[in-house]
């Protein structure tokens, strides 16, 4: 997972990584006041709900919208509980990750239904910070 930035025009000393249409991305780190924040993620399983919170690039990369979404992992809860948390989950799942640990991604204003869908299920869940 890494941050960068879209822009709907290019500005000068900003080198393009990847783009999708006139749509320019790119991982400048000073100050860009039209910058819209993407998160680089090359993830296992995506969902319809992707075309609401981010793309697939013109090379086929994907980005999620930093701004409107977040992500968490699962750190404990018995194998049956977390199995029908993942069920309910996947209502509002928007891509998973399989890196060193299973990364969700979701609209981060279903943060406070999936707090409650952990809680009630019993299942501990960790938030990551983006």
């Amino acid at each position: 997972m890494k941050v960068c930035h879209g822009l709907e025009n290019c500005a000068e000393g900003v080198t393009v990584i990847d783009q999708d249409g006139d749509f320019i991305i790119t991982d400048f780190k000073g100050e860009l006041s039209d910058a819209i924040p993407l998160l680089f993620i090359q993830p296992y399983k995506t969902t319809i709900l992707l075309e609401d919170y981010g793309f697939f690039s013109e090379s086929g990369k994907c980005y999620l919208y930093l701004d409107m979404i977040f992500a968490f992992s699962i750190k404990d809860g018995e194998e049956k509980q977390i199995d029908m948390f993942l069920l309910q989950l996947e209502e509002e799942l928007i891509a998973e990750v399989h890196d060193k640990e299973f990364i969700y991604f979701v609209s981060d204003h279903n943060r406070p239904l999936v707090q409650k869908w952990a809680a009630s299920y019993q299942v501990g869940i960790e938030f990551i910070l983006l």
